[in-house]
């Protein structure tokens, strides 16, 4: 009897976890800092990494030029399945696929509800200095795609 006691009262009384969740792809309903503070801010994060990262890797580069690349980065900060997604050139690309290489991604804070995030990053020389987050959806296999775009003068 007391066992039953215990787990009605465990069932009745849980302890809330706080998480965040996206609306359905396609639901055009736009995730921003305000509606997920949590996932914004370890994009913000990460986004600072790899502006340092690029503005300190000494190499060729022409204003104008920039470079993507796509991968899967999983809860505990692994990255697989790179793939380049806009390109310059072969010596660009390189050193934009080395200096994301450099930077190791931090395990998935709390709250975030997902195993494993579609991530493109993108890295330019312009004449001004920015880090764009967006996130938005997949058609193709109803994902979120986590974007961190970053132009730097320097």
């Amino acid at each position: 009897m007391k066992k039953i006691i215990l787990i009605l009262m465990l069932i009745l009384f849980q302890i809330p976890a706080f998480s965040e969740e996206f609306p359905p792809t396609g639901a055009g309903i736009e995730v921003t800092k305000e509606t997920n503070p949590i996932y914004w801010g370890y994009l913000e994060d990460y986004g600072k990494a790899l502006k340092q990262a690029l503005e300190a890797k000494r190499m060729f580069r022409l204003r104008g030029w920039g470079a993507a690349y796509k991968f899967t980065l999983t809860r505990d900060g692994a990255m697989k399945n790179m793939k380049g997604s806009i390109f310059q050139n072969d010596y660009y690309d390189k050193k934009v696929k080395e200096i994301i290489l450099s930077v190791k991604p931090l395990p998935f804070r709390e709250g975030m509800n997902v195993d494993e995030m579609n991530m493109r990053i993108y890295l330019g020389f312009q004449r001004y200095d920015e880090i764009d987050i967006s996130i938005g959806g997949s058609f193709i296999d109803n994902k979120e795609i986590f974007s961190i775009g970053i132009n730097t003068s320097k």
